[in-house]
């Protein structure tokens, strides 16, 4: 378990967020969290709704991360569910991140060391502050609870952050500022960022999902990974920063686009601005099922780690009390070895003594009768 400073969890309620992380969980949808938010403090990783395969509850999820320069104690968040065909949100659930609601999740720092043998297996818990560090991430394995009947749509709004010193920000931000789709670009541009590339190898597994883009606190790579703005390269796919903030725009495309008319480029052949439309949509939905049997390997992942902990913990007890039975009956077979041998020991001497005591007897019997 990871302990917390200054918060004493029940009985109940540790076997309620171990019950959490084992839940047989499906997702739902994931929803598209690509966006970076203007001067925001923090900003929403990844979000998807899952759903209890066993009971049919329905939860979001929602990995944010700390992208300010002072430690958080608590976040204000507020989800608006869509309905049917409204156009206004039916339904508010309002939510608060923090130490003293035990509501902060799985927690991970960046180039956080791994976990040793003991606390792997839940006989050492990892200490952590009672506040979100910066550049820590949390809310992973958080479940809130949604209605049982799905809604249409489902907004994120990041509303209030309280510090560590005291300070309160309102910021109240629905949605992030918008980014150019890469499925968005036209087949020529498409083709001159081909002629750009220069992480072919990387496209299969991380390929390219929209045009990068940059705030005072976080980037964007066109993969669709949010790093911090320290970050030289992605931590997802390893392409560097500044070559696609100088490269990935708009406008370089353009420029390069000319380059290739000019140039007469023998494998180009220019084509009028034409909508692929259906083909996009069945490459957009394989992704999605993509992404979302990956999160749904991460959480049964999670849920398997869990399960290693306990039967670790069993396996570890139960081999503890085994080796306390061994030693018990070896200290008892010591025991009666020597009491064995005492009592041999013993009869040894008494028989020794007895034949002395009869040689005497045998000695004094043969002297003659001697008058005084």
């Amino acid at each position: 378990m990871v302990r917390t400073e200054g918060i004493k969890l029940s009985k109940k309620e540790k076997q309620l967020m171990r019950d959490d992380l084992i839940r047989p969980l499906r997702v739902i949808e994931y929803l598209d969290f690509s966006r970076i938010y203007d001067n925001s403090p923090v900003e929403v990783l990844e979000g998807y709704t899952v759903t209890d395969t066993e009971t049919g509850e329905v939860f979001g999820i929602f990995k944010i991360q700390n992208t300010s320069n002072k430690d958080i104690k608590a976040l204000t968040v507020r989800l608006y569910l869509y309905e049917g065909t409204s156009n206004i949100a039916t339904r508010r659930i309002d939510w608060v991140y923090s130490a003293v609601n035990k509501s902060f999740g799985i927690r991970k720092m960046p180039d956080e060391p791994k976990e040793s043998f003991w606390e792997r297996y839940g006989f050492k818990d990892r200490v952590v502050p009672p506040y979100i560090r910066q550049g820590e991430s949390f809310g992973e394995s958080v479940l809130i609870r949604l209605p049982y009947s799905y809604c249409r749509k489902l907004e994120f709004e990041i509303r209030q952050v309280v510090y560590t010193d005291g300070t309160v920000e309102d910021v109240k931000i629905i949605s992030g500022k918008k980014y150019t789709a890469f499925k968005e670009l036209d087949e020529d541009l498409r083709y001159a960022y081909s002629k750009l590339n220069i992480y072919m190898r990387r496209e299969e597994a991380h390929p390219i999902k929209l045009i990068p883009q940059t705030s005072n606190r976080v980037w964007l790579c066109c993969c669709g990974t949010k790093n911090l703005i320290d970050s030289k390269t992605c931590a997802s796919c390893g392409r560097d920063k500044e070559w696609q903030l100088n490269n990935l725009t708009k406008q370089n495309l353009d420029n390069e686009l000319d380059r290739i008319k000019n140039s007469y480029d023998p494998n180009y052949v220019h084509r009028h601005r034409i909508e692929v439309g259906k083909q996009l949509e069945i490459v957009n939905e394989e992704e999605q099922i993509k992404k979302a049997e990956a999160v749904e390997r991460a959480l049964a992942n999670v849920a398997k780690q869990e399960q290693n902990r306990k039967d670790g913990r069993t396996a570890v007890v139960l081999l503890l009390i085994l080796l306390v039975v061994l030693y018990a009956i070896g200290t008892v077979i010591v025991w009666m070895v020597r009491e064995f041998s005492s009592d041999e020991k013993q009869d040894g001497e008494a028989s020794q003594t007895v034949s002395e005591n009869a040689g005497d007897a045998d000695d004094y019997g043969d002297k003659p009768y001697e008058k005084e």
